[in-house]
């Protein structure tokens, strides 16, 4: 199976609630468990349901896998 957050292929991955998207389960490998990695995409959805400001720390910190979150990316038109 696919980790969610690495996208990598893994022989195991663990159901996870996401610390972003209450409610929210997401199926990650250990190495993204143990540095508390969010996939990209539930940073973005995060940043555009509650604002930039909530998911901060994660775009600074780059607590994701994938190319830069840039401030066009939070915004819906």
């Amino acid at each position: 199976m696919n980790c969610y957050s690495c996208n990598k292929q893994k022989n195991q991955v663990h159901p996870v609630n996401s610390a972003l998207l209450k409610g929210t389960s997401l199926l990650l490998c250990q190495t993204c468990i143990d540095l508390k990695y969010e996939p990209r995409w539930v940073v973005v959805m995060a940043g555009r349901q509650f604002g930039p400001e909530y998911v901060k720390n994660y775009i600074l910190g780059r607590k994701y896998v994938g190319k830069l979150i840039l401030a066009e990316d939070l915004i819906v038109e």
